[in-house]
């Protein structure tokens, strides 16, 4: 049977080997550079490790230096979590800098770029536009449909979660082949919760267009494939990722 696959969640690299193989195939994203920097000595066969600084935490964005994720970015296919959010303590001046960063080293560098853009939509949009990235997964968008259109055209894809699984401007407005869903699951629950979360969502995605849960996570897959194409990021993931990617 086919894996769930989330495409973004978030999971602490201190726990065992043992307990996060229970979270099935997972794109985990990182807070800060120095989270990175310990989940980038892991190798779990499910899970591909991202390198990322949140726009909501002030010590992530006082320590991020580009050298230095460029150099993490290196050694992942998974630019997370980073973007924007105008309900941050961390002044927009900051955010800005440092997004504005990630995205031209990630130009340069394809990767895929899971964005955070909470009630900042279209300054995200803005930015992507202003430096275009190969791959941009807008994480738990909450865009209107004008935006979503736009993000459409600007070649972004969209990564679900349960909150917004039920917005008809997905199915009317966004193409399956942009689909991916997440978990947004957090540190301190247990990662063998994810496949369950997971599933429900790809339920409710699948009822938007017309999909059995089944075909949905296969269609799920084949796009998560097509962004490692499209970045050329095979040999940055574990052999039992590329094995399920390219088998389908």
């Amino acid at each position: 049977m086919l894996a769930t696959l989330d495409a973004h969640a978030h999971l602490d690299p201190s726990r065992g080997a043992d307990e996060l193989s229970a979270s099935g195939a997972v794109l985990a994203m990182s807070l800060s550079l120095d989270e990175a920097e310990r989940a980038l000595q892991r190798s779990d066969p499910l899970i591909a490790w991202g390198v990322g600084c949140h726009p909501r935490f002030p010590r992530a964005q006082a320590g991020f230096d580009a050298q230095r994720f460029r150099s993490l970015a290196e050694r992942t296919a998974i630019v997370g979590e980073v973007g924007l959010d105008t309900g941050s303590r961390v002044p927009l001046e900051t955010q800005l800098k440092t997004f504005r960063q990630v995205l031209e080293i990630a130009a340069g560098m394809p990767r895929l770029v899971s964005i955070h853009s909470y009630r900042a939509t279209s300054m995200v949009l803005d930015e992507l536009e202003h430096c275009p990235v190969a791959i941009p997964v807008l994480h738990g968008w909450f865009g209107n449909v004008a935006e979503t259109k736009r993000a459409v055209e600007l070649g972004c894809y969209f990564s679900i979660h349960s909150q917004v699984a039920r917005q008809s401007k997905f199915h009317n407005h966004v193409p399956l082949e942009r689909v991916l869903v997440e978990s947004d699951h957090g540190y301190n629950d247990p990662p063998a919760a994810i496949p369950c979360r997971v599933e429900w969502v790809e339920y409710l995605v699948a009822q938007q267009y017309g999909l059995e849960v089944e075909e949905l996570r296969r269609v799920v897959w084949n796009n998560f494939t097509r962004t490692v194409h499209e970045t050329d990021t095979a040999h940055l993931l574990s052999k039992s990722l590329v094995k399920i990617a390219e088998g389908l």
